[in-house]
Parts: C-alpha cells; structure tokens; sequence
C-alpha cells in the first residue's frame, strides 16, 4: 500500500540548526493551511493507505481541534489498512491533555518526540524551546495517557557535546517507555542561525574522530539496551521499526501533502511549492520525470541505509538488470575492503562502511 506524509510547517519557534521548510509567528494561517491539505487530499480520494506520518514543523503547536480536522480528513479521504501506523511528530512543551486526547480519539497510534538530549545546555545552544525535565516528564506522561509506541529523536555532535554528556543522554532516553530512537548527527546546514555562529568561530565542535566514536558508542549502548539498529540513524525495539520511514528507504510509494511535501508513484517524484502563501492559493506542483538511472541510483543509496542492505534479487525483479552487472566493480571493491559485506545474496556496510557512508553512496549517483 501506499504512505501518507502531511507536512505541518508551522513551529513555535525556529531551532538554530534547522533547514526545514517551518515557520515561527504564522499561526494565524493554520486554519486556512488544513483547508487547503484537505482540498488537495481530495485529489487522492479513495488511495489505499497503511502509514500515515504528520512531520514538521510542529504539528503539536495545532490546537485538538484542528487535530481533530487532521485525522478525520486522512479516515474520510483515504482508504485506511485496518493494520495501519499512524504517526505524529511533536515538542516537548508544545503538548496538552486536550491535544494527547485528540490525536487517540483520532486513531494516531506512535508519536515522535523532538528531544535531541536530555542536557540542558546542548538545549540551549540548539535553540530548543523545551529543558531535560519537560523533556523526560513529557515521555512519561505520553505513556501514562496511552501511547504504547513513542520514539524518541536524538542528536550526536552537538557543540560543547562530549561522549561523557551523550552517554548520560542515552541512559535517560533508554530508561524512558519508549520503543524506538533515532540519533542524528548534527549537519551545520547554510544559512541557518548555527552556521553563522559556526563561521564566526563561536562553537566548540566535536572533531570528526570524536563525533564517529560518539556514533559507535550510541549505537553499542542502545544495542546493548534493545534497540535493535535497523537503518543507519534509526534503532528499535523489535517489532517497532517506523514502517512509513522504511517506504523511503526501500523506493515504495507515498503521497505527500502540504507546503514542500514530495511524492513518489515509482516512476516520477512531485514537489509542492515551499512557499505556504502560494501553496494556500493552490499552486499546482511540480513533476521530476525519474530515469531508470535515477531510480536505479535512489534505491541503491536509500537502500544501503538500511543495515538488511539491498537484496540483489528484488534488485532484479523490479529492474530486469543484475546489480552486479551495473555495478560489480564499485560493490566488489567496497566488499574488498571491508566496508561492505555479500551474503545470502544481499549488501550491507559494516559498522567502517556506515562511518564513510557519504562517500560511498555517491559512486551510485
């Protein structure tokens, strides 16, 4: 089936190191803006459905009501699988019994909570807008309230971050009721508020040594705790991996609703406008006609972040081409080095791959 992604880029404030298409002081636009994810939701009326993901922004900062309008369109517009995950991404301090009940009465079953560290001076240089107290009490109450699968977002590499303050992060995150954890490192991205702090010298940064010794550590500690690495960023209970984020990494199709939402139909990728403005006038979105190389290329580099790694039989079933006849030498050479391994028919990268992923998923490009 297919996936569902809306895009909610409203934020209660804007975190230093964030790229995304968000906006802080727009509130005012929210009832117009779900007006106009449902008109285009009608686009896709009837689409059968089996993962749904609300992402940000902060879809949090909508009140219950207009939460409410949410998940209401996504039951009366799509046709939802009765074995359904149903996710929502939110903020510490940007939640309420109101909105917690809303978004349970409303059928969303997993919530991702934006924590990044549970130190309050990583949070504050970031730009969070919540502390480690609301943070940890937040996980804690979500429970109490009813949610079963929370996951928690983390992230390595902050500034003044050691691999003694991220150990203590990772014991309260795996001491907390949650099923899933994902742990970033941080990507000081252009024109962000962090990159200028960065350019004028005025953070203490982890040096690369020490930033992939933190991801090593992180992962042996949540290994060693029950979460289970499934994909580079991302480790879970057994059983609890985000189905809707696997349907990117493994080329399935998903339909993407919102201001700079994408979608997929395995053939062509579509953009909507970034600009909320002209999304809220209806601006038509835009089509990326892919080549059988530019899916050959997507699937190979979102596939080797999954830890399973690409299997060369599916390969060849939905491409009518052997993986190693494309591309034996790149993958025999890896494998030869020890950044990748072939078994049972299927490549991975070894923990060494994972550190220089970057680099090597750009020869399939």
């Amino acid at each position: 089936m297919t996936g569902l992604y809306i895009h909610i880029p409203f934020c209660k404030q804007k975190c230093k190191y964030c790229d995304f298409v968000s906006f802080s002081g727009m509130e005012n636009l929210t009832e117009q803006y779900i007006d106009a994810l449902e008109n285009e939701a009608r686009g896709f009326y009837g689409e059968k459905i089996d993962t749904v993901f609300i992402g940000g922004g902060t879809p949090t900062v909508l009140t219950a009501k207009q939460l409410k309008r949410l998940t209401d369109m996504c039951f009366d517009l799509f046709e939802i699988s009765n074995e359904y995950e149903f996710t929502i991404e939110a903020n510490p301090g940007t939640l309420d019994d109101d909105k917690i009940s809303s978004a349970l009465a409303g059928g969303i079953n997993r919530i991702s909570v934006g924590v990044q560290s549970f130190n309050d001076n990583e949070l504050q240089q970031i730009g969070r807008i919540h502390n480690s107290e609301t943070a940890y009490n937040t996980i804690c109450h979500l429970k109490n309230m009813g949610f079963d699968n929370i996951n928690i977002d983390l992230m390595t590499a902050l500034p003044s971050q050691t691999e003694q303050s991220l150990m203590s992060t990772l014991q309260t995150a795996v001491s907390l009721p949650v099923k899933h954890i994902s742990a970033y490192s941080l990507i000081i991205e252009e024109g962000t508020p962090i990159a200028k702090e960065y350019d004028a010298g005025m953070l203490d940064m982890p040096d690369e040594d020490t930033e992939h010794g933190m991801y090593a550590a992180a992962a042996d500690v949540l290994k060693r705790n029950g979460f289970l690495q499934y994909e580079i960023s991302n480790f879970a209970v057994n059983g609890f991996e985000c189905r809707h984020n696997i349907k990117y990494w493994t080329a399935e199709k998903y339909i993407g609703l919102g201001a700079a939402a994408h979608s997929y139909d395995g053939a062509n990728r579509y953009f909507n406008t970034s600009d909320i403005k002209a999304y809220l006038q209806g601006a038509p979105r835009e089509t990326v006609v892919l080549t059988e190389q530019d899916r050959i290329s997507e699937f190979i580099i979102t596939g080797l972040r999954m830890i399973s790694g690409i299997d060369e039989n599916v390969f060849f079933k939905k491409f009518g081409k052997k993986i190693d006849r494309l591309y034996g030498a790149e993958l025999n050479k890896f494998v030869s080095m020890g950044f990748m391994t072939y078994n049972g028919g299927r490549y991975a990268l070894t923990p060494r791959g994972i550190d220089v992923s970057n680099s090597i998923l750009c020869e399939f490009v």
